[in-house]
């Protein structure tokens, strides 16, 4: 450990140079985290309370739809929405319970919040889905084709609108699945090799 003329390494003279932007970004981090776990919490309660009423109501304890792709469709979405809007929690909550020091913010504490940011919005995605597959099953048309498109239409459309919103999110989402999906690859192959050379 090196130490200048005041007997400080380059650690302390790091720590002191960025006290300010290191509580500025404390700040910041702790609100977005807290407002977005807040979202988060609401998402699940509202993915849960959908999943306990049965949509179309029950004849003989067995869902009116339960034969409808549709209904498999909204059960599908809202099961997966559950599961990542509460993923999103805790990743936001593992945020809140850090430390806070200067070297998390390099590495840890961004990894986590792009985590928790593409897990909520992957629920988003699915709740809307799940909400537009409620659409669909609780209007029965009878009519002609063109007001059951009007309906498919209205009811896709807040999906295609949030989807286009979010589309930065979805490119940061991708690479982040691509760079993910290159580590594995190398790691299995690394532990290939491995194999092959000791027999």
């Amino acid at each position: 450990m090196h130490c200048d003329k005041d007997g400080l390494t380059a650690n302390d003279v790091l720590e002191m140079e960025l006290q300010d932007m290191h509580k500025e970004a404390k700040c910041w981090i702790k609100e977005t985290t807290q407002s977005c776990s807040t979202v988060a919490v609401l998402v699940a309660t509202v993915v849960f309370a959908a999943a306990y009423t049965i949509t179309g109501g029950s004849e003989k304890d067995t869902p009116v739809f339960f034969g409808s792709r549709v209904f498999l469709f909204f059960t599908v979405t809202d099961v997966v929405a559950l599961v990542s809007s509460l993923a999103s929690v805790v990743m936001f909550l593992s945020i809140l319970t850090s430390p806070f020091e200067l070297w998390d913010f390099y590495k840890s504490l961004p990894r986590k919040l792009n985590l928790g940011f593409a897990l909520l919005f992957f629920s988003l995605v699915c709740t809307m889905l799940a909400f537009s597959a409620t659409v669909l099953l609780t209007i029965q048309l009878e009519n002609t084709k063109w007001t059951s498109v009007l309906f498919y239409c209205a009811g896709f459309l807040l999906v295609a609108i949030f989807a286009w919103m979010q589309f930065p999110l979805y490119k940061t989402l991708q690479k982040l699945i691509r760079r993910l999906y290159n580590g594995v690859k190398q790691v299995v192959a690394n532990y290939i090799d491995q194999l092959f050379q000791k027999t």
